[in-house]
């Protein structure tokens, strides 16, 4: 099947690059924003700091009360740029990507989440309840400005 968007997030968060990016890729701050991240589980702890993509691991999330665990696979890293995981389900296969830039005032950042439907009922499934993860997306990344740009002011006054 083919890949599908499901979800894409912009904004131009106020706080430098390397910030943002820690935030996107590094598990203790991502478990500080993200509510359904409980954490990424690797094979040898080297792998959790080398960021060598074809690096495997097991992704922990809970979604309501429910915990769920899917084999996971650093697709893509070019910190601090662009950073993409793959992760592999029942439902099929979804991709997260996160693109940062420089802007002049702060750092654009750009998060693409796809899906490629396991078989006509996920697909289906995914256009019918994709404004859930709309819901669900938005109050995520609403937390995640709001941490970075809470840090960057923290940091700015002790200078």
């Amino acid at each position: 099947m083919k890949e599908m968007l499901v979800y894409r997030y912009e904004d131009v968060i106020y706080a430098p690059i390397d910030l943002v990016f820690d935030y996107v890729n590094k598990d203790e701050k991502i478990k500080l924003w993200n509510t359904m991240f409980i954490e990424n589980v690797y094979e040898n702890e080297s792998d959790r700091e080398s960021n060598v993509p074809g690096t495997a691991f097991k992704s922990v999330q809970k979604m309501d009360k429910k915990t769920i665990t899917v084999d996971a696979v650093l697709i893509e890293y070019d910190a601090p740029y662009k950073v993409a995981v793959q992760a592999v389900s029942k439902e099929g296969t979804s991709i997260t990507k996160y693109f940062l830039s420089r802007e002049a005032d702060g750092t654009r950042l750009i998060m693409e989440a796809s899906l490629i439907p396991g078989n006509i009922f996920y697909k289906a499934s995914a256009k019918m309840f994709g404004w859930v993860l709309k819901y669900m997306y938005e109050e995520q990344f609403e937390n995640l400005k709001r941490y970075i740009e809470e840090e960057a002011e923290e940091w700015s006054q002790t200078w």
